[in-house]
């Protein structure tokens, strides 16, 4: 079972309580809603320090959608558990980029072996789908067609004329 959230108890000062009874961000009404904005608000102003952390955050941002593709075990999908899992991991390498004038070089230094591992799981659910768990196998076969088409075209070499 996917846990989702988690509960905590604080005791606050009464000079805290009313701080935090004060943010107004975002439309947070409940104490909950205050402290998830609080936290929000945090991370934006000390920012992604690591990969780590920016990979728990966006772990976080899709975990309900991966809960969903999990709930029921015959609709499972390998690409859809593969995508999700790019997902991950390409914003986890966007926020963990330093933002500086070498953002797209190093970016894309980060993103490559990402690209790559999508790639690798990907192929084998389009171009050998009998051996892989699909939700909408009926759907594979055409587009497994086009995906050997393309990969086809990338091996034939362009002719200088």
């Amino acid at each position: 079972m996917l846990n989702k959230s988690q509960s905590i108890s604080v005791r606050l000062s009464a000079e805290d309580y009313d701080y935090l009874m004060h943010i107004e961000q975002n439309g947070a009404v409940t104490q909950s809603e205050k402290v998830r904005e609080l936290i929000r608000m945090t991370r934006e102003q000390i920012g992604t320090q690591s990969f780590t952390r920016a990979y728990l955050c966006a772990s976080d941002a899709v975990a309900p959608y991966r809960a969903l593709s999990k709930d029921i075990p015959d609709t499972r999908s390998d690409i859809v558990d593969g995508i999700l899992d790019f997902i991950d991991e390409a914003a986890a390498a966007v926020q963990a980029t330093e933002k500086n004038d070498q953002f797209v070089s190093q970016l894309e230094q980060r993103l490559l072996p990402v690209s790559e591992n999508l790639l690798a799981r990907l192929l084998p659910s389009f171009l050998q789908s009998q051996t892989a768990q699909l939700a909408n196998a009926e759907n594979i076969t055409p587009r497994a067609e086009r995906i050997r088409h393309l990969i086809a075209q990338l091996q034939t070499p362009i002719r200088k004329e």
